[in-house]
């Protein structure tokens, strides 16, 4: 019989494993940011800094929507689109649709 003197690949499981949670956190923060510019760029001013023009956009922010799943071939990751109230057309996203899956 042999000795076995190379140890299993536990260690290489548990690296991968890892990886792909860091993966997905960095993707679910970047969708995130991204839906967060969004809707500073359509009000034209950052989180909570007052409104500074006369004809500026008179909306605001309302907090977050419920949690949405999007499924990526990394896995699923749950994002919170931002809420925007006072507008005269409802909010649409171009990243995260309000329909779409």
């Amino acid at each position: 019989m042999r000795k076995q003197t190379t140890k299993g690949s536990q260690t290489s499981n548990v690296f991968w494993d890892n990886l792909e949670e860091v993966l997905r956190n960095k993707v679910r923060q970047f969708i995130q940011d991204i839906l967060e510019e969004e809707v500073t760029e359509l009000l034209g001013r950052q989180k909570s800094e007052w409104l500074k023009a006369v004809d500026g956009q008179p909306a605001y922010r309302n907090g977050y929507g419920k949690p949405r799943r999007l499924t990526l071939s990394c896995g699923t990751i749950m994002v919170r689109r931002p809420r925007v109230r006072g507008l005269e057309q409802r909010f649409e996203s171009r990243v995260l649709p309000t329909g779409a899956r």
